[in-house]
């Protein structure tokens, strides 16, 4: 990540329309997701998982999140959807979030007084590891979004990538250059949402 993390993290938006970034390469999401993996997960546990699409592969995943939604979408809103897809299509990749759910088992059985949290904490380290993963694309100047087509593309996704059946899909983060300039960023006053004691 080239720039200070404060300016990183104000630049941080939620882009949904993309294209093709021109010079991005494999070896620059590599180090953006790496410098990402140092975020915290409970027990350190590291239970979450990242499977990256690109080029081609990114298509097909899109092909086949649009084939999915176009059997269960009324036709006189599938033009809608169709073109928010082409948004995500039109970046340089996308990545699918997962957790493992053997690894997470295994923590049960380790630490049974907090068994029944481990499933909660599991969804929060993939959150912190989503955010951080976005952080360091935005840092490289790039755009992203976190979209949730899940349960709906889950079975063919784990068909056509091979992912184990452990797997649980959370979300997907297409990203690429920006085709559109978000709206302002409309935070709530922080007295609203913040308290300070002491």
């Amino acid at each position: 990540m080239k720039k200070a993390l404060e300016d990183v993290m104000r630049e941080r938006r939620s882009v949904r329309r993309l294209e093709q970034a021109d010079g991005v390469t494999r070896e620059q999401i590599e180090r953006a997701v790496a410098l990402a993996r140092q975020a915290p997960s409970a027990y350190n546990a590291q239970t979450s998982r990242l499977v990256i699409l690109l080029q081609k592969e990114n298509q097909k995943f899109w092909d086949i999140v649009e084939n999915t939604l176009r059997g269960v979408t009324a036709e006189d809103a599938f033009s809608r959807t169709q073109k928010k897809l082409e948004g995500f299509r039109g970046g340089n990749g996308t990545i699918l979030f997962y957790e493992d759910g053997a690894e997470i088992g295994k923590l049960k059985q380790s630490f049974p007084l907090y068994a029944d949290k481990f499933g909660q904490w599991a969804q929060h380290n993939n959150a912190i590891l989503q955010y951080a993963v976005w952080l360091a694309l935005t840092g490289e100047g790039l755009a992203a979004s976190l979209q949730h087509y899940n349960p709906l593309i889950d079975a063919e996704t784990a068909r056509e990538w091979n992912i184990p059946t452990s797997w649980t899909l959370i979300a997907q983060m297409p990203f690429g250059k920006a085709a559109e300039q978000p709206g302002p960023k409309n935070l709530r006053p922080m007295e609203e949402t913040v308290k300070f004691f002491g």
